[in-house]
């Protein structure tokens, strides 16, 4: 009896054990190539110090501390604070939050192409109204939207912005507002932090102030 019992169990493991080895040697055999995963890159500044070299230009005068960037107008040129920052940038998502104060008028987020290309799109958040201003070619400008809003001076409103090929989708604050273009799908190589922040007086006239900027995206 224990000798047939065990000829039917090593039967039994054979039986079990036999698809199992013909599969692995077929040609079904080989694993499912590992899906391509494209990784994202991805930004975050914490604007409590010194600005990296990637912060290559502005106009104005711009200071970050205590995880804000602030800027206003300054010197004799009559143009509002901006600051350029280096980010190669094709589909993606920008995050921030911003604030106006005194007699600043807007603050706005400008992609830029190459320095031969100039300026791809632009958002522009007013304490009255919300635009999106194209530029499909170098010099010319394009109003895609605009919108009326209401965003009170002095406090922080957020705002997202969102590339998916020629898409663009702004979020301020809980209004959306959507374009298309289709220079919007170009690479966008570099941008800009600025406005209006209310003069030519400086400081004391107004200023721009930005934080919690994070961005993530293909390059």
């Amino acid at each position: 009896m224990n000798n047939q019992l065990h000829n039917c169990l090593l039967s039994l493991t054979t039986l079990l054990l036999a698809p199992v080895a013909t599969l692995d040697a077929g040609e079904g055999s080989k694993p499912p190539a590992a899906p391509v995963v494209v990784k994202s890159v991805a930004l975050e500044e914490k604007f409590d110090g010194e600005l990296s070299k990637d912060w290559f230009w502005g106009l104005g005068t711009w200071t970050a501390k205590d995880g804000v960037l602030r800027g206003y107008e300054s010197g004799p040129r009559r143009h509002g604070p901006v600051k350029m920052r280096r980010f190669p940038l094709r589909d993606g998502t920008v995050e921030c939050e911003f604030r106006l104060e005194g007699k600043a008028t807007f603050a706005g987020i400008i992609f830029n192409g190459s320095q031969e290309r100039g300026h791809i799109v632009h958002v522009v958040m007013g304490k009255d109204q919300l635009r999106i201003l194209a530029h499909p070619k170098k010099g010319e400008i394009v109003e895609l939207v605009k919108q009326p809003a209401k965003l009170a001076v002095g406090e922080w409103h957020r705002a997202k912005i969102e590339f998916k090929g020629p898409t663009i989708t702004a979020t301020v604050n809980d209004k959306i507002i959507t374009a298309n273009n289709p220079c919007i799908a170009e690479n966008k190589l570099t941008f800009g932090l600025g406005g209006d922040s209310g003069g030519p007086e400086g400081e004391k006239t107004g200023a721009l102030e930005f934080r919690k900027l994070k961005i993530s995206g293909k390059p």
